[in-house]
């Protein structure tokens, strides 16, 4: 997809965004599915190319003020991102102990 591969300088954010060390993450609104109110998320740049443009959803917490305030929504343990983005920083970490 052209849209991994563009810088996040050439890309337009449509709503809030933060940049949080996984990458930078767009709110793009509040809804409702299956009666549960989420917050609708998408990365406009990841760690990881293949997260840009993909949809997650966090539960609704008027009080979160950040990505690592949000709980996944639907009963998920952890949201799509969070197991390679550990590995990743396992292996940034293991790399710069030996150098």
């Amino acid at each position: 997809d052209a849209m991994q591969q563009v810088s996040g300088l050439a890309r337009t954010a449509r709503g809030p965004s933060m940049s949080a060390s996984p990458g930078k993450v767009e709110i793009q609104g509040v809804t409702e599915i299956q009666g549960e109110k989420v917050f609708a998320l998408r990365f406009i740049q990841g760690r990881n190319p293949d997260w840009v443009q993909r949809p997650f959803y966090a539960k609704y917490d008027p009080e979160a003020t950040w990505l690592d305030h949000l709980e996944p929504a639907f009963g998920e343990e952890r949201f799509f991102f969070e197991d390679e983005y550990a590995e990743l920083r396992e292996e940034k970490l293991a790399a710069a102990a030996q150098d």
